[in-house]
């Protein structure tokens, strides 16, 4: 089972914790009930001791003292401030203690509210093994995995469509008691939102609005500004990665129809919201009066993107790179390929086979759950040793004979990581933010030596999916692939060819 190292925002639950009291006991109880260990580092006692008030003090002590200690590495000052960034203070030290814990192996993720603390691990190659409460809540379990509803895709409405007595808004007005009023006149002005629903009701929500120069706040730049006014996830629904799907919705949108640049209002308690925003180019650029921050993603649409360069793609996500260095074709199993990449659907059932829009249609929740996130993880056996960062990848769905759905390629990603998992505590280090794949499944998968994870940038899918019969024309295959097809020359060419003009966001 895996190692949770947990920070003293978790441990002792303060500010932040008092509003969702629940998630907080709840995770502790369910790392204890699924067998993972819970443990607290030697440098969050030195961050208790320094409490000035002696009675918190003591009781903070005495409930750190329930859990294995991790003390602090072999590395002096000097060392760490070189390997986790510079220290303003005591607190930042402490960070970097904790933070080479996680480097080297001696726990399998960290939980945090700490968005500074986030911040850090992601700048040094470490974000994907920091969790929020909420995310380790839900990785434990296993709703990253599955998500026992049906929900339809993200739909662009009008706010008066929407039912007012739906309970997102309920939830809505609590946190922010005008939102009521506001959202009336959201409705008599025809304001339009972005939606994920299921049956019954809003499973996520975004209102959207043009906002030109003289409105928008300080530090948010163009002439064309893209302004989303509220942001939500219902609680039913956390740990789906609904957020992400709605984020990806608004960038694509705002890219494609020219905007200047996309932003939005945050509290500063809502880590999770600036972790994912700060995840994909938007930075805090200024602060309101009332305390919410302003983060901002501006598009430069004259620079040329270097696909193997991460940070800048990312950045500009979904800005296509002008150059790429090597293509990749990667066979998927069709069970998996689903779950990848469940929009798919719609375009494969153009071809020969419309058994399997049928069959979808009528799948169990299990089965129809979207797979939201923009970065994914791939998880398969490879001998392939080494595929370089910004790769093209061409993901390849295997022939379905139950379903009656011919080879194609129907999904498109960049690559951003590869690397070789030799255990269960590895796999979940990994796969913790991105899973498609149940703990369950982790477990059975990692017995196999050989297993590969691929993290990759999800662009979109082809308007026109590529059949195996196209790619035999093109010289990109001589045969089914069994194993990835690196393309480089005159193949890597034929690949960007055939997905220039041919992509489409959703």
């Amino acid at each position: 089972m895996a190692k949770f190292l947990l920070d003293t925002n978790v441990l002792i639950p303060v500010e932040d914790a008092r509003a969702t009291p629940d998630s907080y006991a709840a995770l502790l109880r369910d790392l204890q009930a699924r067998g993972h260990t819970s443990h607290v580092h030697e440098a969050t006692l030195v961050d208790i001791k320094r409490d000035a008030d002696a009675v918190r003090r003591s009781i903070s002590l005495s409930k750190a003292a329930k859990y294995p200690l991790i003390k602090k590495s072999w590395r002096n000052e000097k060392d760490l401030s070189k390997e986790f960034g510079a220290f303003k203070n005591n607190n930042d030290l402490s960070d970097a203690h904790i933070l080479s814990a996680l480097a080297d192996g001696l726990v399998d993720a960290l939980v945090t509210e700490d968005q500074g603390l986030h911040t850090r691990a992601r700048r040094h190659g470490l974000g994907h093994k920091v969790l929020t409460v909420r995310q380790a809540l839900d990785f434990v379990n296993g709703t990253y995995a599955r998500i026992d509803y049906v929900l339809k895709s993200v739909s662009r409405k009008f706010c008066y469509e929407l039912n007012p007595a739906d309970p997102i808004f309920t939830s809505l007005t609590e946190d922010y008691p005008p939102f009521a009023v506001w959202m009336e006149k959201c409705r008599k002005n025809n304001r339009e939102c972005w939606v994920v629903e299921d049956d019954r009701s809003v499973a996520a929500l975004v209102i959207f609005k043009d906002e030109n120069e003289d409105e928008t706040p300080p530090g948010v730049v163009g002439d064309r500004v893209l302004k989303l006014c509220t942001f939500k996830v219902s609680e039913e629904y956390r740990g789906g990665r609904l957020g992400e799907q709605l984020l990806r919705q608004a960038m694509c949108f705002g890219y494609d129809s020219k905007y200047d640049s996309i932003y939005l209002t945050v509290y500063p308690k809502h880590v999770a919201l600036r972790e994912l925003v700060q995840d994909f180019g938007f930075r805090n650029v200024s602060e309101m009066e009332n305390g919410e921050l302003v983060y901002s993603k501006h598009w430069d649409r004259l620079l040329e993107i270097d696909a193997a360069d991460a940070v800048l793609l990312r950045r500009n996500y979904p800005a296509w790179p002008s150059e790429f260095h090597s293509g990749l074709i990667v066979p998927v199993r069709p069970g998996y390929h689903d779950r990848l990449f469940p929009e798919a659907a719609l375009r494969l059932a153009n071809m020969p086979g419309d058994l399997f829009s049928s069959a979808w249609s009528q799948g169990t929740a299990e089965r129809s759950s979207p797979s939201n996130s923009i970065r994914k993880v791939y998880l398969g056996y490879t001998p392939t040793s080494h595929v370089p960062t910004g790769s093209l990848v061409a993901f390849y769905r295997s022939t379905d004979s139950e379903m009656g759905v011919g080879s194609a390629i129907a999904a498109i990603g960049i690559a951003e990581r590869y690397e070789e998992v030799h255990d269960y505590e590895q796999a979940l280090a990994v796969v913790a933010k991105r899973s498609v794949y149940s703990n369950e499944e982790l477990e059975i998968l990692v017995q196999k030596p050989g297993l590969k994870a691929l993290t990759f940038l999800f662009y979109g899918y082809l308007k026109q999916p590529v059949t195996r019969a196209d790619l035999e024309r093109l010289d990109m295959i001589s045969g089914p692939p069994q194993s990835f097809v690196s393309l480089h020359g005159r193949r890597l060419e034929a690949l960007q060819r055939t997905v220039s003009g041919n992509l489409e966001a959703a």
